[in-house]
């Protein structure tokens, strides 16, 4: 059994790093915030942290899902809400978006009247032609996304919702999704889609409004496509750094005195140690390999990280949101040690 040398085993203040606390707050604060991340790393999970943050400090929040299978829902432990914003929270809304939903808010919004839209978007040879579009679904709920952003408040001054968070499709759709408005931009002729698009290209890259988040898990694939997606963030989308958040981060087993003890216990003879010994030492060696990939994330990234630690699936939902909040709330405020969870006793 090969055992982990001092150097492998992750140091315990190894869960985030700001080197502006400044920074991580505009960030945490632009209107218009989309997370990004491989399927399967928890980027749901964040979406609904910054929300629910956002919404816990008076913001009227709405949190996007794109075409997704409900998953905000179930972490938030609300109803669902499909194609219509609905207030689930006190000060956040939730709206899963869909093409067909989408399609039909922005023909209403343009033609004005329900029966005009039935007469035809509802005629089956429109239907058809309009599902043989490339894209015109992601293209419509794009857009959807910028209405909402830029919508006004009906009861104030300012608009609707003072933060939008997306929790984005899983990376290559992701790309694909938020370059439309500026493919569109740049290729339509002047009018209506013109305009339409290129207010929402403009959104897009407004550094001063909007930023991605990146979420990854401590393992190769997705770090390798974590830092993908910051490159073509940046160079394709034009779109402005926010945080990045490794989740599932696995929590010290043991305190450094302990884990130099396992090191140096090779040639313990109570056998009745042998097993306990070795399931420490694997655990020892699996941490040093988490901070392998975190050291590797976080040195071309080039953006403020945090960690999530690892829970017990029965223990994430909507206690486990809060608290990934409230460590939100430390990072912004530059309190980095309050993100190391405690050795188990």
């Amino acid at each position: 059994m090969p055992t982990p040398s001092s150097a492998e085993t992750p140091p315990l203040s190894a869960w985030g790093r700001a080197a502006n606390p400044n920074e991580v707050t505009d960030r945490l604060d632009r209107q218009f915030q989309v997370v990004l991340g491989k399927g399967g790393v928890g980027r749901t999970l964040i979406s609904c942290a910054l929300a629910k943050r956002a919404a816990d400090a008076g913001r009227r929040t709405l949190l996007l899902e794109v075409d997704a299978p409900d998953s905000a829902a179930r972490q938030l432990r609300v109803r669902p809400a499909i194609d219509h914003p609905r207030e689930v929270l006190n000060n956040l809304w939730l709206c899963r978006m869909t093409p067909a939903g989408a399609m039909k808010e922005y023909a209403l919004l343009t033609l004005r009247f329900e029966t005009l839209y039935r007469l035809v978007f509802e005629n089956r040879l429109v239907k058809y032609f309009l599902r043989s579009i490339p894209s015109l679904g992601e293209f419509t709920m794009l857009g959807k996304a910028w209405h909402h952003a830029t919508e006004a408040w009906s009861h104030g001054a300012g608009p609707r919702f003072e933060r939008v968070i997306i929790d984005a499709p899983a990376t290559g759709h992701a790309i694909t999704f938020f370059s439309l408005a500026r493919l569109v931009a740049d290729v339509a002729p002047p009018g209506r889609m013109a305009e339409a698009s290129t207010a929402m290209a403009e959104l897009v890259e407004d550094h001063a409004r909007t930023c991605f988040h990146l979420v990854t898990l401590a393992e190769e694939m997705p770090v390798n496509e974590a830092l993908e997606l910051n490159a073509a963030s940046r160079s394709r989308l034009k779109m402005a750094p926010g945080i990045a958040v490794v989740n599932r981060r696995w929590s010290p087993l043991l305190r450094p005195e302990e884990a130099v003890w396992i090191r140096g216990a090779a040639g313990v003879a109570d056998e009745t140690l042998a097993p306990y010994l070795g399931v420490a030492r694997r655990r020892l060696i699996r941490e040093a390999s988490q901070q392998t990939h975190i050291d590797r994330f976080v040195r071309e990234v080039g953006m403020p990280w945090m960690a999530v630690p690892e829970r017990p699936a029965d223990e994430v939902g909507h206690g486990f949101v809060d608290e990934v909040g409230r460590r939100l709330d430390a990072f912004a405020a530059g309190d980095v040690d309050a993100l190391i969870p405690e050795v188990a006793a």
